[in-house]
């Protein structure tokens, strides 16, 4: 018959201590609080880029119906609701976007539609999108179209 093992009083303490140290759970929470800090500004950007798309939807929308509006009648109109353009000032389905103007040259020739981000999109750096009939883009922020 083989004797016992003798436990030391070391091993014996060690074999008591499981789970985690207040210290360390503190840690934990510490580097996740950091992590969270730096993902959360790139998150917050990127849905406003991906909201960003409906206030481009509805440019083209317009400037489309402004267009068919144009090859009937030889001018484009400032009336949205004129010629079957038939256009809602406000995006959907959630709308982070409103028309906020519609301008037409004295002449009918040129048409310059604007969008303004509204609701949680208010907060975007692009700010007021527009576009015009000869295709040139505007906003207030870089690299927004």
């Amino acid at each position: 018959m083989r004797p016992l093992p003798c436990h030391s009083r070391a091993s014996v303490a060690r074999s008591f201590r499981t789970g985690f140290a207040l210290i360390e759970l503190v840690c934990v929470l510490a580097i996740l609080a950091i992590l969270a800090l730096v993902a959360l500004p790139s998150y917050n950007a990127a849905g406003n880029k991906a909201r960003r798309s409906e206030g481009k939807i509805l440019l083209q929308t317009v400037l489309a119906a402004e267009e068919r509006y144009y090859a009937t009648f030889n001018r484009y109109s400032s009336d949205t609701s004129t010629g079957g353009i038939g256009v809602g000032v406000i995006s959907e389905p959630q709308a982070y976007y409103r028309l906020a103007a519609l301008a037409v040259s004295s002449d009918g020739q040129n048409v310059k539609a604007t969008v303004e981000p509204q609701n949680r999109q208010a907060e975007d750096p692009c700010g007021i999108l527009g576009l015009d009939s000869s295709g040139r883009r505007t906003s207030a922020g870089q690299d927004c179209w």
